[in-house]
């Protein structure tokens, strides 16, 4: 049985500019709620590079450690 999920993009846009509209027409025109989630997703993934960073040793990476600012 193949299950597919109705809000996954088939072919996900390669434009930067249509994955932004595509996102804000996944949330019905709702730019305000777009922002919100993504903000969302970016406290979820900060998260999660936290718990790897605790999990993970210096010498699984060779000492390289992920930082969250750019």
């Amino acid at each position: 049985m193949k299950y597919e999920d109705e809000n996954v993009c088939q072919e996900a846009p390669a434009e930067p500019n249509e994955i932004a509209a595509y996102i804000i027409q996944t949330h019905g025109g709702d730019a305000v709620a777009a922002v919100e989630i993504l903000l969302d997703e970016i406290e979820h993934l900060q998260t999660q590079l936290s718990i790897a960073v605790t999990a993970m040793g210096k010498g699984y990476t060779r000492g390289w450690m992920p930082n969250i600012e750019r």
